[in-house]
């Protein structure tokens, strides 16, 4: 890694904190752009959520999910959709702040436990904002798999919970373990600095 990428990265004051957060926002658009392009079953709108939160803290990880999301409401000219998934990307930065601070980033099993809990607690309030606000459908390519499954009789907030955990489980995982390696890359290079 680039030697002043990483002094940079290992600084936590605020004038790096807050360009790390206006980054990472831009990332998780793009990625979500990329996502919505080619029909993707996934978010990915929250993966550099995690990546802050594990490298900045609690606080940037969690205003980075809330200024994705009302980011998002501009580029798309308000459709008022993505501010109430504030709440969900805010939790990522939340759960993966907590335990990266409690070292569930020092094996890999834990990291696991890690994807778990983000995915449960996505899939939890991402199922509970789409059943209040429309009803289980929101048009996005999940909206397939609630569809199937409130026909076989499920209820609306079940079926979009299961759609939800199935695609979280991945988008997570992909959040969270790209997370994991950039932090492992950091701690390393910090203990080849402290050496050298």
């Amino acid at each position: 890694m680039n030697q002043k990428l990483f002094d940079f990265l290992n600084k936590k004051s605020i004038s790096t904190v807050i360009p790390a957060v206006i980054i990472s926002v831009l990332l998780n658009c793009l990625l979500n752009h990329i996502c919505d392009t080619l029909k993707l079953p996934l978010f990915l709108d929250s993966t550099f959520t995690a990546v802050t939160a594990a490298l900045f803290g609690i606080i940037p990880g969690i205003l980075t999910g809330l200024f994705t999301n009302l980011l998002q409401e501009v580029i798309h000219s308000f459709p008022l959709y993505f501010y109430p998934f504030a709440l969900v990307n805010m939790t990522t930065g939340l759960i993966v702040g907590i335990l990266v601070k409690h070292d569930y980033f020092k094996s890999f099993y834990k990291v696991f436990i890690v994807i778990v809990y983000t995915a449960l607690a996505n899939a939890l309030l991402g199922a509970l904002i789409v059943t209040i606000l429309w009803g289980g459908i929101t048009h996005s390519e999940m909206d397939y798999i609630t569809k199937v499954l409130i026909m076989t009789g499920q209820s609306v907030f079940s079926s979009a919970f299961i759609a939800r955990i199935l695609v979280n489980l991945v988008d997570k995982g992909i959040a969270v373990l790209t997370a994991y390696i950039i932090y492992k890359k950091i701690k390393q290079q910090k203990i080849l600095t402290w050496k050298n």
